[in-house]
Order: C-alpha cells, then sequence, then structure tokens
C-alpha cells in the first residue's frame, strides 16, 4: 500500500466515521484517485469505563485499523491516524491470498484491538498523574478498607475502592472468591450487552435503521433482570451493610484476557 493510497483511505474514513448515513456498520470506499482497488470497511466502537467513546474504521479483510475517532464526555473530538509504518508494506487493503478468519479468530482479533485502543489514550494524550482513574501504588494496599461484596449472604469478593471520583462515586478493582464464579457469565455479559443497547438506540437516533436493534435492548433487560435478581449488596470489613446509591459490577476479564479487568463501582448513600 502506497502512503497516497492509505491517505485517501483514512479521509474517507474520517468522514464516514463523522457522518454514518448508511443502515450497516460497513462500507465499500470505491476505487478513485490514487486507490487502485476498492476497499470495504467495518465500524467498531466502544464506551470505556470512563465514558470515553472510541470508534474506529477497520478493514474488513486484513484487520488493518485505518483511524480512530475519540470522543470526549465533554464532547472533544479527535481523530487519531494509523501511520503507514504500522501497516505492513506487502499487505494491501483487500488480500485475497489470505484464507478467512474463524469466528474465534475474528473475536480474539476484536478483542485486542479494542485493549489496544483504550491503551493508546493513555500513550496519545497529555495526563494528569492525579486523575482519578491512575493505577496507585497498592504497597499500602493491606491498610486500606475492604470492601466486600455479597449476593443472599454469600461473599462474592471484595474491593479496596481506591479510584475517587469528584461525583462522590468510587470505582476499584473486584478481587472475586469462589462463590463469585457461578455468576461471572453473568457479569461478563452485561457490560457488552448494555454497549451493543447504547449503539443501537444511537443509531436509531441518527435514524440509521437497525433490524437487530429491538433483541439487543431484549438481552441487555434480560440480563440486567438477572443480575438486579441477586440484590448484591456491600459491607464494610466489620460486617455493616453500606447503603448505596447505585453499585454496579464489571467484568471484562474475558473481553480483555486479563483477570485483573473486573471492576466494583459504588456511590455511597449520605449519611
Amino acid at each position: 500500500m502506497t502512503k497516497e493510497e492509505l491517505e485517501y483511505i483514512q479521509a474517507v474514513c474520517r468522514d464516514w466515521l463523522q457522518h454514518p448515513g448508511a443502515p450497516t456498520n460497513k462500507t465499500i470506499i470505491s476505487a478513485a484517485g490514487p486507490l487502485s482497488r476498492p476497499v470495504e470497511v467495518e465500524r467498531h466502537g466502544i464506551l470505556t469505563f470512563d465514558n470515553l467513546r472510541i470508534t474506529s474504521a477497520v478493514d474488513a479483510e486484513t484487520g488493518v485499523c485505518y483511524t480512530k475517532l475519540l470522543e470526549q464526555p465533554d464532547g472533544v473530538s479527535e481523530f487519531f491516524d494509523t501511520p503507514i509504518e504500522k501497516i505492513a508494506p506487502d499487505q494491501g487493503p483487500l488480500n485475497v491470498s489470505e484464507p478467512p478468519m474463524r469466528a474465534s479468530q475474528k473475536q480474539y482479533q476484536d478483542a485486542m484491538r479494542r485493549l489496544e485502543e483504550e491503551r493508546s489514550i493513555v500513550n496519545a494524550t497529555a495526563i494528569d498523574p492525579n486523575s482519578w482513574w491512575i493505577e496507585k501504588a497498592d504497597g499500602d494496599s493491606d491498610e486500606q478498607p475492604k470492601y466486600q461484596l455479597y449476593t443472599d449472604g454469600k461473599l462474592l469478593g471484595y474491593s479496596l475502592l481506591e479510584r475517587a471520583r469528584s461525583n462522590g462515586q468510587r470505582i476499584g478493582r473486584f478481587h472475586p472468591s469462589e462463590n463469585y464464579f457461578d455468576y461471572a457469565h453473568l457479569f461478563a455479559a452485561l457490560p457488552q450487552a448494555e454497549n451493543d443497547c447504547f449503539e443501537a438506540n444511537a443509531r436509531e437516533a441518527y435514524g440509521i435503521a437497525d433490524a437487530e436493534a429491538d433483541e439487543e435492548r431484549k438481552r441487555f433487560n434480560e440480563l440486567s433482570a438477572e443480575a438486579d435478581a441477586l440484590k448484591i449488596y456491600l459491607e464494610d470489613e466489620a460486617g455493616l451493610r453500606i447503603k448505596t446509591l447505585e453499585l454496579r459490577l464489571e467484568d471484562l476479564s474475558r473481553l480483555y484476557d486479563d483477570e485483573k479487568e473486573r471492576w466494583l463501582r459504588v456511590a455511597i448513600e449520605p449519611t
């Protein structure tokens, strides 16, 4: 792929990501200008735990990410184009000699791509070291209070809730107990189902037809009802129940293939 071809593809992708007019998450860039053959591109989106939306334009055949659109909660948006050095020089937009990926391979590749996208934010953005989401040293973690999560008297695990936000919400890594894994499938499925539901609502808000929207909303509602039925609650180390305005467990360990990617979000009711 030449530099001119890549720049042409990226320009079309940037316009497509900002003005998604098609009813699907795919588009075909026709051969024109420096581009000698058509390129099929897919749109992938993810909402990170700090409400940063990342939308990528990805080659449907090779998996190459051409550009990413980062949309912050305050409305600020910015594109990050993939430099040509990160694209194999002998890898064209469409490589017909390669066999199609199996579904499991594509699922793994998508998960790794999303992880890389989130990590790239750290390298591409100026970061305040005092930000609430920066991982703190855990040398004194034994001195921090442990917040224990229960359902029906069974301990699911605990969190230090080590990250505090200005709105009073606390977030921390969740450390599961053996009981937790009876319910792990539910808390692993919920974040993706919520994201799919959010994406469907967003597409409909822009007038984009989505045949799977109702099914995605139904699945999210069913999983949410299952989670509500568990009636999870929080206790301190003294065994006293803590009143909460929000109590949410997100298991992203399978998505990122990292056992540390389990998070507990809590808004404690003011006393």
